[in-house]
Protein backbone atom coordinates (compact mmCIF):
# COMPACT_ATOMS: atom_id res chain seq x y z
CA UNK A 1 0.00 0.00 0.00
CA UNK A 2 1.26 3.48 -0.82
CA UNK A 3 2.13 5.64 2.15
CA UNK A 4 1.85 9.39 2.49
CA UNK A 5 5.36 10.80 2.13
CA UNK A 6 6.94 12.76 4.92
CA UNK A 7 8.13 16.26 4.20
CA UNK A 8 11.75 15.04 4.40
CA UNK A 9 11.13 12.40 1.69
CA UNK A 10 9.63 14.72 -0.93
CA UNK A 11 12.88 15.62 -2.66
CA UNK A 12 14.39 12.10 -2.56
CA UNK A 13 14.27 9.47 -5.27
CA UNK A 14 11.39 7.07 -4.69
CA UNK A 15 12.67 3.88 -3.07
CA UNK A 16 10.78 1.80 -5.67
CA UNK A 17 13.35 2.87 -8.26
CA UNK A 18 16.09 1.32 -6.15
CA UNK A 19 14.06 -1.89 -5.77
CA UNK A 20 13.37 -2.01 -9.52
CA UNK A 21 17.04 -1.29 -10.16
CA UNK A 22 17.97 -4.40 -8.22
CA UNK A 23 15.85 -6.41 -10.65
CA UNK A 24 16.62 -4.69 -13.96
CA UNK A 25 20.08 -3.32 -13.18
CA UNK A 26 19.38 0.38 -13.65
CA UNK A 27 18.37 3.16 -11.30
CA UNK A 28 17.17 6.42 -12.85
CA UNK A 29 19.22 9.57 -12.78
CA UNK A 30 17.19 12.78 -12.44
CA UNK A 31 19.44 14.79 -14.77
CA UNK A 32 19.30 12.10 -17.47
CA UNK A 33 15.53 11.86 -17.11
CA UNK A 34 15.28 15.63 -17.54
CA UNK A 35 17.58 15.56 -20.58
CA UNK A 36 15.56 12.77 -22.20
CA UNK A 37 12.22 14.48 -21.55
CA UNK A 38 13.63 17.84 -22.71
CA UNK A 39 14.50 16.24 -26.04
CA UNK A 40 10.82 15.44 -26.67
CA UNK A 41 9.01 18.22 -28.51
CA UNK A 42 5.92 18.95 -30.53
CA UNK A 43 6.00 20.56 -33.97
CA UNK A 44 5.30 24.27 -34.39
CA UNK A 45 1.98 23.44 -36.08
CA UNK A 46 0.61 21.71 -32.96
CA UNK A 47 -2.03 23.86 -31.21
CA UNK A 48 -0.79 25.55 -28.04
CA UNK A 49 -3.33 23.86 -25.75
CA UNK A 50 -1.94 20.47 -26.82
CA UNK A 51 1.61 21.71 -26.27
CA UNK A 52 0.66 22.87 -22.78
CA UNK A 53 -0.86 19.49 -21.88
CA UNK A 54 2.14 17.71 -23.36
CA UNK A 55 4.35 19.76 -21.03
CA UNK A 56 2.14 18.70 -18.12
CA UNK A 57 2.80 15.06 -19.10
CA UNK A 58 6.55 15.69 -19.36
CA UNK A 59 6.60 17.34 -15.92
CA UNK A 60 4.56 14.48 -14.45
CA UNK A 61 6.99 11.98 -15.98
CA UNK A 62 9.90 13.85 -14.43
CA UNK A 63 8.22 13.77 -11.02
CA UNK A 64 7.99 9.97 -11.16
CA UNK A 65 11.62 10.15 -10.00
CA UNK A 66 10.26 11.31 -6.65
CA UNK A 67 6.99 9.36 -6.72
CA UNK A 68 7.04 6.19 -8.81
CA UNK A 69 3.27 5.69 -8.48
CA UNK A 70 2.67 8.70 -10.76
CA UNK A 71 3.69 6.58 -13.77
CA UNK A 72 0.20 5.22 -14.53
CA UNK A 73 -1.14 8.77 -14.36
CA UNK A 74 1.47 9.83 -16.91
CA UNK A 75 0.38 6.99 -19.17
CA UNK A 76 -3.27 8.05 -18.84
CA UNK A 77 -2.32 11.67 -19.51
CA UNK A 78 -0.59 10.73 -22.78
CA UNK A 79 -3.70 8.81 -23.90
CA UNK A 80 -5.97 11.76 -23.14
CA UNK A 81 -3.66 14.16 -24.99
CA UNK A 82 -3.70 11.88 -28.04
CA UNK A 83 -7.49 11.64 -27.88
CA UNK A 84 -7.80 15.42 -27.64
CA UNK A 85 -5.40 15.88 -30.56
CA UNK A 86 -7.45 13.45 -32.64
CA UNK A 87 -10.69 15.28 -31.81
CA UNK A 88 -9.14 18.56 -32.93
CA UNK A 89 -7.78 16.97 -36.12
CA UNK A 90 -11.13 15.28 -36.91
CA UNK A 91 -12.94 18.60 -36.49
CA UNK A 92 -16.23 16.72 -36.33
CA UNK A 93 -19.54 17.79 -34.87
CA UNK A 94 -20.16 14.15 -33.93
CA UNK A 95 -19.12 12.83 -30.52
CA UNK A 96 -16.33 10.46 -31.47
CA UNK A 97 -14.80 8.00 -29.03
CA UNK A 98 -11.09 7.11 -28.90
CA UNK A 99 -11.49 3.86 -30.87
CA UNK A 100 -13.34 5.64 -33.68
CA UNK A 101 -10.80 8.45 -33.72
CA UNK A 102 -7.90 6.00 -33.94
CA UNK A 103 -9.59 4.12 -36.81
CA UNK A 104 -10.08 7.49 -38.54
CA UNK A 105 -6.39 8.34 -38.08
CA UNK A 106 -5.33 5.05 -39.67
CA UNK A 107 -7.90 5.16 -42.49
CA UNK A 108 -7.06 8.77 -43.38
CA UNK A 109 -3.33 8.01 -43.15
CA UNK A 110 -2.80 10.69 -40.54
CA UNK A 111 -0.44 8.26 -38.82
CA UNK A 112 1.86 5.56 -40.11
CA UNK A 113 4.26 3.01 -38.67
CA UNK A 114 7.18 4.95 -40.11
CA UNK A 115 6.22 7.99 -38.01
CA UNK A 116 7.00 6.22 -34.73
CA UNK A 117 10.65 6.17 -33.68
CA UNK A 118 10.37 2.98 -31.63
CA UNK A 119 9.31 0.85 -34.60
CA UNK A 120 12.52 -0.67 -35.95
CA UNK A 121 11.10 -2.02 -39.19
CA UNK A 122 7.97 -0.08 -40.10
CA UNK A 123 5.44 -1.93 -42.20
CA UNK A 124 4.32 -0.34 -45.47
CA UNK A 125 0.84 -1.63 -44.65
CA UNK A 126 0.95 0.06 -41.21
CA UNK A 127 0.47 -3.15 -39.26
CA UNK A 128 1.34 -1.52 -35.92
CA UNK A 129 -1.00 1.44 -36.45
CA UNK A 130 -3.84 -0.86 -37.46
CA UNK A 131 -3.59 -2.54 -34.04
CA UNK A 132 -3.67 0.80 -32.18
CA UNK A 133 -7.45 1.28 -31.96
CA UNK A 134 -7.91 -1.91 -29.95
CA UNK A 135 -4.67 -1.78 -27.97
CA UNK A 136 -4.65 1.91 -27.05
CA UNK A 137 -8.32 1.91 -26.14
CA UNK A 138 -7.76 -1.06 -23.81
CA UNK A 139 -4.65 0.48 -22.25
CA UNK A 140 -6.39 3.81 -21.72
CA UNK A 141 -9.47 2.14 -20.25
CA UNK A 142 -7.37 0.01 -17.88
CA UNK A 143 -5.91 3.22 -16.46
CA UNK A 144 -9.06 5.33 -16.58
CA UNK A 145 -11.36 2.76 -14.98
CA UNK A 146 -9.18 1.55 -12.18
CA UNK A 147 -6.03 -0.49 -11.99
CA UNK A 148 -3.34 -1.15 -9.43
CA UNK A 149 -0.76 -1.97 -12.09
CA UNK A 150 2.44 -0.01 -11.54
CA UNK A 151 4.58 0.15 -14.67
CA UNK A 152 7.25 2.80 -15.08
CA UNK A 153 8.49 3.61 -18.58
CA UNK A 154 6.99 7.07 -18.82
CA UNK A 155 9.56 8.19 -21.36
CA UNK A 156 8.28 5.66 -23.91
CA UNK A 157 4.71 6.90 -23.45
CA UNK A 158 5.80 10.54 -23.83
CA UNK A 159 7.78 9.66 -26.99
CA UNK A 160 4.89 7.79 -28.58
CA UNK A 161 2.59 10.69 -27.69
CA UNK A 162 4.98 13.17 -29.36
CA UNK A 163 5.37 10.97 -32.45
CA UNK A 164 1.61 10.53 -32.72
CA UNK A 165 0.76 14.22 -32.39
CA UNK A 166 3.61 15.36 -34.65
CA UNK A 167 2.18 13.14 -37.38
CA UNK A 168 -1.24 14.76 -36.95
CA UNK A 169 0.31 18.22 -37.12
CA UNK A 170 3.41 18.02 -39.34
CA UNK A 171 5.60 21.08 -39.68
CA UNK A 172 4.99 23.00 -42.86
CA UNK A 173 7.82 22.86 -45.36
CA UNK A 174 10.03 25.96 -45.40
CA UNK A 175 9.28 28.26 -48.33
Amino acid sequence: MEQFKSLEELDKMDEKHRLMGAVCGAVPDLEKMHDALSAEYLNDEVPDDLKGQFNVARNMALYTYFFYALAPEVHLKTYTIIEHALKLKANSTKRLMLGNLLHMAVENEWISDSGFRHIQEPSDSNDWCKKLPEIMRNLRNSQAHGSTLLVGDCLHHVRVCADFINQLYPDRPAT
